[in-house]
């Protein structure tokens, strides 16, 4: 996923593993931190996702907001949850 684009994902394959939401590049998710729950981001070899979880909040205010993978069998990518996601755009 090129940085600063996005793509919906909004019926990811049953056995994928993929959450359902809009998909960003990493270092598109500004702003977030892992979540306090170490069990929501532990993996084999990198940050996954359990159960679906997000594993990313809000600096800020601690709301969960997407799902980091990064894993030796996934994709590098950040899914955000879509109730979450208000879409924008530059010069709103």
């Amino acid at each position: 996923m090129p940085r600063g684009t996005y793509a919906a994902n909004h019926r990811p394959g049953e056995f994928s593993g993929e959450p359902p939401g809009l998909v960003i590049h990493p270092d598109d998710a500004m702003g977030m931190c892992l979540h306090p729950d170490l069990v929501r981001r532990m993996g084999c070899c990198g940050i996954n996702m359990r159960g679906g979880l997000p594993n990313l909040v809000c600096e800020g205010c601690g709301a969960e907001l997407a799902v980091h993978q990064a894993d030796c069998y996934t994709e590098n990518q950040v899914t955000l949850v879509t109730e979450a996601v208000i879409l924008s755009y530059a010069g709103d």
